[in-house]
């Protein structure tokens, strides 16, 4: 803050909390995606019992996560949470809706759900819209929506069918983050199951642990990401915008890798790494990462040496970088993932490099990155102490991807049993995750993905790229679309 800045504040008149809320303020992990409003669907393979499903999310979110039901407030020029001291019909703590369908989903004038899709090789297939089943009408869309006083940070919607129920999880990001939703998630399929409440760890309201991370920092930016200049800023942004000028459609599709497929890759890989007498290994989720971006840009020229920077994120309440070098011993729903910058590849290089020089290159960069933990503290308190402030993924020259993993969230072993219907005499599992976004203004997403789940044959993932992009893909022949 410039010395105006303090000079003007003094005179100025500062807004209190309101009475019948508790504060706390966002942290930079909660603003980084700041306009982007996620919904999490989840297909259900039977018929759920609404009554039972709004009961036990209210109960766990009033009981055990306060948090979830906080409202998103900006107040004297910060973000923060504003959470209840006391939910009441007129203050609730999640919003549910749903919508009953007494009929078996089945139809010609509905997507079909992607669960058809087989084989052994990858393939590629068009997103089914289906956020018409995971988000009612009602539900806040923007940031500018969430904003309204007294808007749940939750909104839940459910679409039940004779054979399946719709599930669908929306909040602002500010809120969540994938794993932030998968412990919501796991707790809550618990309560529905039949575990007493007081069994089940849950999250104060006024949980901080990034609160050592706030101060001053002498650290610039983030690594992997760049504080440009102006003339380099206005460099990257006339070439997004070019790019996005020559291909504007931005359509996501949905990817199918069968674990078959990566299990043969890999396998090849570490035989080749023993036979070079070389002790370093790979992880599928590393094979996945190259053979994608060898599937995309093997048509890209020969001679292109663009250089791609890959983020990679990383689970931070698992590592030990917390006060006293701990890792969070208690749940933590709100945001809590950075990025793992991978060191640029130039386009050419995944046409010509082999799937196991790709994969050690993006294994080693985690290894190092995990193995630094210091570096990973000035990441955070660089992040922690300039919420605000705008950095970029690249330099100007430069294309990024940022790939983001849901695996560990473990959304595919989400068990609703409990919560069954009358009649039903099926484990009620997930059989698809689905996410649904939007934003008050557009958020282009394109270049960047996520691995969803897994199910017994096949990792799924989400991809998004421009629709002219797609069509040079499928003619070059490198992956089947569906």
């Amino acid at each position: 803050m410039s010395w105006i800045s303090r000079f003007f504040s003094m005179f100025s008149a500062r807004t209190p909390p309101p009475e019948s809320m508790r504060t706390v303020p966002c942290t930079g992990f909660d603003l980084v995606a700041l306009d982007l409003i996620l919904t999490t669907g989840l297909i259900i393979n039977t018929r759920l019992e609404s009554k039972k499903l709004e009961e036990t999310i209210s109960t766990l979110v009033e009981r055990k996560f306060p948090r979830a039901g906080a409202r998103i407030a900006r107040r004297n020029g910060v973000y923060e949470f504003q959470v209840p001291k006391t939910f009441r019909p007129d203050t609730p703590p999640v919003v549910f809706t749903a919508a009953d369908y007494p009929e078996p989903y089945q139809s010609a004038a509905r997507p079909e759900i992607p669960t058809h899709i087989s084989g052994s090789q990858p393939s590629v297939s068009p997103m089914p819209d289906m956020s018409v089943y995971f988000r009612s009408k009602t539900c806040p869309a923007s940031l500018d929506a969430f904003l309204v006083p007294n808007t749940p940070l939750l909104h839940v919607h459910v679409s039940v069918f004779d054979d399946i129920t719709f599930l669908g999880i929306t909040a602002s990001h500010i809120a969540f983050d994938a794993l932030g939703t998968g412990t919501l998630l796991h707790a809550w399929t618990r309560l529905i199951n039949g575990d007493e409440i007081d069994t089940i760890p849950g999250m104060d309201w006024d949980a901080m642990p990034f609160e050592s991370f706030t101060g001053p920092t002498a650290v610039t930016h983030q690594r992997g990401w760049f504080d440009l200049g102006l003339i380099a800023q206005l460099l990257f942004i006339v070439r997004f915008v070019l790019r996005l000028f020559w291909d504007p459609k931005e359509t996501p599709y949905l990817v199918r890798v069968p674990k078959g497929f990566l299990d043969d890759s890999k396998r090849q890989i570490m035989e080749d790494l023993k036979s070079q007498g070389s002790t370093e290994w790979v992880g599928s989720s590393d094979v996945l990462l190259a053979w994608w971006f060898k599937t995309v840009f093997g048509y890209r020229a020969s001679d292109d040496t663009t250089p791609i920077h890959i983020h990679v994120p990383v689970n931070l309440r698992a590592k030990s970088v917390f006060p006293s070098e701990s890792t969070l011993a208690t749940p933590y729903i709100n945001n809590a993932v950075s990025g793992i910058p991978v060191p640029p590849v130039p386009v050419n290089a995944f046409r010509r490099e082999s799937l196991g020089t790709l994969s050690l290159h993006i294994r080693r960069a985690i290894l190092a990155y995990n193995a630094d933990l210091a570096g990973m503290r000035a990441d955070m308190h660089w992040r922690c102490a300039n919420p605000s402030k705008m950095i970029f993924p690249c330099p100007a020259d430069g294309e990024f991807s940022i790939q983001t993993n849901w695996l560990s969230a473990r959304l595919s072993e989400l068990d609703f049993s409990g919560a069954c219907a009358p009649g039903s005499e099926r484990k009620a599992r997930v059989v698809s995750v689905l996410p649904v976004s939007s934003a008050g203004k557009p958020i282009p997403l394109r270049g960047g993905g996520a691995v969803l789940m897994e199910d017994e044959q096949a990792v799924w993932m989400s991809q998004v790229r421009g629709e002219k992009d797609w069509e040079k893909i499928r003619q070059s022949g490198t992956i089947a679309f569906i």
